[in-house]
Parts: C-alpha cells; sequence; structure tokens
C-alpha cells in the first residue's frame, strides 16, 4: 500500500472512485479526550470493506463529537501502539 505516491487532498478528491475495488483496507481508529491531555482512551482495528465497520465508524465519530471527544484514524501498518509510562 505505501509504494504508490501520496495523493494531495483536494475538495471532491474523496469521490473520485478507485481504478480497482478496494477489497481490505484495515484502519486503527483512535478516540481521544480533549478535555483530558488528548489522552487516547479507545483503540480498535476497523476494516473499511465491510459495512458493519464502515457504521461503527460513523457511530463512533457522532458520539465523540457530541462529547468533547475526537476520532483519529490512520492506516493499520501505519499505527503506533500507545506508549505505557
Amino acid at each position: 500500500m505505501r509504494n504508490k505516491p501520496r495523493q494531495i487532498f483536494k475538495l471532491g478528491v474523496e469521490n473520485i472512485q478507485p481504478p480497482e475495488p478496494i477489497t481490505r483496507l484495515i484502519i486503527t481508529v483512535f478516540v481521544i479526550d480533549l478535555l483530558n491531555d488528548d489522552n487516547v482512551v479507545h483503540q480498535e482495528d476497523l476494516d473499511m470493506s465491510f459495512v458493519v465497520d464502515r457504521k461503527r465508524i460513523g457511530r463512533l465519530t457522532a458520539w465523540a463529537v457530541q462529547n468533547n471527544y475526537s476520532i483519529e484514524t490512520m492506516a493499520k501498518s501505519d499505527a503506533e501502539a500507545p506508549t505505557v509510562d
């Protein structure tokens, strides 16, 4: 997945259909507490090729923005495990 050049975001680029269907896209989702030093309070992996996981990220996002939390997503291959002090 990392062998192609990175695209620059421009409004509307997210609506362009990829040349091949995405068969597997695993992301790591972090729920971040904005009122508590930006602590990660929850982390889970979702496969965006599954409808149930796409619904899950939507529900997490809706809950987070209504409760002073933030959602951060990144490719699972790029996500680093949080360090525990």
